[in-house]
């Protein structure tokens, strides 16, 4: 962290408060907290990162990024900040920014396993499926235990048995993870795996009966199993 002023050492009180409520997903007492750090501090790029996260985890993810930016214009070496600008930009589906974003981070430490998965998806969102594959297993050497890292393999994968146990080990991370459980369905579906999809089906509807992707699995249930 980049060191604070002795006369407002006080708010570093504030900011790992912040994080604690970050943490327990208490998004108004956090940000109330990093407020009052940066109201100490205003321009601490650790503060502004920590407000950023909680903008990002709200979904409300120009304004993350735009803390971010904030943060790395203080200071430019701030490797959190660039790697949350990177997964920012891929959220807003600003996949060129994101690339580049990405390959600086990779100069800056080319064995982090979240660089390398920021690359896959920025790459994989571009077209160029070769080369995600590769930034892919990269990211698999240096951080297996990312579940996005097995639902773009599992992308990348053309053969549904193979996709499938890509998808089971993402599974097994985090079993609340909307976009593998979905693509579960379909590839089940495509191995006319019927219960097994049907009962994934369920899973998907449990976690958000509401959203668009969920919805339009019951019709491929129906037409295709």
């Amino acid at each position: 962290m980049k060191e604070v002023p002795k006369s407002k050492r006080y708010a570093l009180g504030w900011y790992h408060e912040g994080v604690t409520h970050l943490s327990i997903q208490e998004y108004e007492e956090a940000m109330a907290f990093f407020d009052k750090a940066l109201s100490a501090v205003p321009d601490h790029p650790d503060f502004l990162v920590g407000k950023g996260d909680v903008l990002f985890a709200m979904g409300r993810f120009p304004e993350a990024l735009a803390q971010y930016q904030k943060a790395v214009s203080h200071d430019i070496g701030n490797y959190k900040a660039w790697l949350q600008i990177g997964t920012t930009l891929l959220k807003l589906e600003r996949f060129e920014d994101a690339l580049e974003v990405f390959r600086r981070l990779r100069s800056m430490n080319e064995y982090d396993g979240e660089v390398w998965l920021g690359l896959g998806i920025a790459l994989f969102s571009l077209g160029q499926k070769t080369e995600a594959g590769d930034a892919l297993r990269n990211a698999m050497r240096f951080k297996p235990n990312q579940p996005a890292l097995y639902y773009f393999l599992a992308l990348n994968e053309p053969d549904d048995e193979q996709a499938l146990r890509l998808l089971l080990r993402g599974y097994r991370i985090d079993s609340s993870n909307l976009d593998i459980i979905i693509e579960l369905v379909n590839r089940l579906v495509n191995s006319g795996r019927k219960a097994d999809a049907a009962a994934f089906y369920r899973k998907a509807k449990a976690i958000d009966p509401e959203n668009p992707r969920v919805k339009a699995l019951e019709d491929v249930c129906a037409k295709k199993t």
